[in-house]
């Protein structure tokens, strides 16, 4: 026997299209599905095969659209259970999500969704794709939760977590658990306990600690390791802004940067701070310090300003002025305004205008361009 349509009360208005009656059961749904009726209770249950389902809203627009290999119904039409299922759903008139899965199940008169095996889903509109082995579909919250093993892709990111949920109507994917988040033009990978995806923005939040590895052109040699306890990265201009204890470790060159805050450019390797920053160049021992920092390491200077100090911590020889660069390369320094020179052995300062030299062999340079000459200052060992 062949319907048109069917009503029932699990789908009101729903409409059933290409419908014929069977009786095959079908496999054992997942844990969140219902359980399979044993052989022989499925006398009285409606099969369909080869069916189209579709609910529409209050207001006639439709939620969703499906087309499934097989649909069979509990007895009392509550629950359906859905085979080979592929289809649309929709919001405000508009398509939202593409989905595909090997099972289904639709409860409350459509209102809530289970899909199971090899689950995709696509947001047409960005083009993301999500997929995982367990999800469920809430119309009235427009909200897809994924409970298992979550994979979130498109043409900036790659991104997996031990679950989710996706907001269809701000297009913002939140990542849960052992997050790996790998932005595919720079070669970042991000790890984080948790992390808002605003897919439409670009825009990438983190409130827990975080940790990137930049790798080194596409092979998995990392040369950058940056932490910190919480950031904001924006896909489109590849700038982190991180906060609370920002913690970067660079491998070329081997420089190590501590400070309470900062912007990191990835993709050019700049790290720019209005907050005091320490430098350490581990090979030398030579520390850098300064009130505001810009530091380039692709081309291996560091710019300081409002207060400026280098250390050589093997000899104590101490540099301070207004304003330093340090080229890292060729370990040079050049200091400008109120500048003091300290050394050691044999006890002496120098001050002046400029400086320039390199901290690790404690060889520099002071000048002055006023009228005053360098002023030397020499301290007699004690006997």
């Amino acid at each position: 026997m062949n319907f048109r349509s069917l009503r029932s009360p699990l789908l009101p208005g729903l409409v059933l299209l290409c419908l014929c009656l069977g009786g095959c059961q079908p496999p054992d749904p997942p844990k969140t599905l219902t359980e399979p009726s044993p052989a022989g209770e499925e006398e009285g249950r409606l099969t369909l095969n080869n069916a189209t389902l579709e609910q529409a809203d209050s207001a006639g627009q439709p939620l969703w659209k499906l087309a499934v290999e097989k649909a069979l119904y509990s007895k009392d039409q509550k629950i359906a259970q859905l085979q080979k299922v592929k289809g649309n759903i929709y919001q405000d008139g508009k398509i939202v999500l593409q989905v595909s899965a090997d099972r289904g199940e639709v409860r409350k008169g459509g209102e809530e969704m289970y899909l199971k095996d090899n689950i995709v889903a696509i947001d047409p509109r960005n083009q993301t794709v999500i997929r995982s082995q367990e999800v469920e579909w809430r119309p009235k919250e427009g909200r897809l939760i994924v409970r298992k093993d979550l994979q979130g892709s498109n043409a900036k990111l790659d991104a997996t977590a031990l679950e989710g949920h996706y907001n269809t109507k701000e297009q913002r994917l939140d990542l849960i658990g052992n997050v790996v988040a790998t932005a595919k033009q720079s070669q970042v990978q991000l790890k984080t306990d948790s992390l808002i995806w605003e897919v439409g923005k670009e825009k990438l939040i983190g409130e827990q600690p975080m940790k990137f590895d930049r790798y080194k052109d596409k092979t998995k040699v990392v040369i950058d390791r940056v932490t910190a306890g919480k950031g904001q990265v924006d896909l489109k201009t590849h700038l982190a802004t991180l906060e609370n204890n920002l913690q970067y470790y660079s491998l070329e060159p081997a420089v190590t940067i501590n400070g309470e805050s900062g912007t990191w450019n990835y993709q050019d390797r700049i790290i720019k701070s209005e907050k005091p920053v320490q430098l350490l160049q581990r090979q030398d021992n030579v520390l850098i310090t300064g009130n505001r920092a810009t530091v380039n390491l692709t081309d291996n200077t560091t710019y300081l300003e409002n207060g400026a100090k280098g250390i050589n911590q093997k000899t104590g020889a101490k540099l301070y002025s207004e304003k330093l660069l340090w080229k890292m390369r060729d370990k040079i320094v050049e200091a400008e305004g109120n500048v003091i020179y300290e050394q050691l052995q044999p006890k002496f300062n120098l001050t002046g205008d400029k400086a320039v030299g390199t901290l690790n062999d404690d060889n520099v340079v002071v000048t002055s361009q006023s009228s005053d000459r360098v002023v030397t200052e020499i301290f007699p060992q004690k006997q």
